[in-house]
């Protein structure tokens, strides 16, 4: 089962039905623009909201819930920083580990700008690594790549392994 939704007719599933709060935080950071991809994290309640931007742009990171913003590209985020050369926010650490391993394993997007929201309110490490799941489905709809959800937890697993306690 797909869990992702263009908002490009060609590639809509109608069955995906976002929380306001994630269209509202992506109105609140971009005004102007629409995201182009909604996805939602296999048996989570954490969604994300992003748009492609040019690869120079890098990644941008904003927490709806938090309204914290972490910027990165993928060689800051292998060095573990933000492009302003301060450390990734713990909250972004699973979504930069997943960039960080599904490039090196062939999976590259260029830029992307992406609002995350959750309807779960604790947040610590299970928000964290349903955040690293999002980007790992996103990740593989982005490259147009069939994925299960035990795929993308197994991507948030390894970053954890690999990045986040590293």
């Amino acid at each position: 089962m797909r869990v992702y939704m263009s908002i490009e007719p060609r590639l809509m599933s109608l069955s995906l039905n976002p929380p306001l709060s994630l269209l509202a935080a992506y109105q609140k950071v971009y005004p102007t623009q629409s995201p182009s991809w909604i996805v939602q994290a296999p048996g989570r309640e954490t969604w994300i909201a992003a748009s492609l931007v040019s690869e120079s742009d890098g990644y941008t990171l904003t927490s709806g819930n938090l309204n914290a913003q972490a910027k990165f590209t993928r060689r800051s985020a292998l060095l573990k920083r933000t492009v302003t050369n301060r450390p990734i926010p713990s909250w972004a650490r699973y979504a930069a580990g997943v960039v960080v391993l599904m490039s090196e394993a062939g999976l590259i997007v260029p830029g992307v700008m992406v609002v995350s929201s959750s309807e779960d309110t604790s947040f610590g490490p299970r928000h964290d690594h349903a955040l690293g799941m999002a980007f790992a489905a996103l990740w593989y709809d982005l490259c147009q790549q069939p994925y299960t959800p035990e795929q993308v937890f197994d991507w948030a697993e390894k970053a954890r392994r690999q990045y986040v306690e590293n």
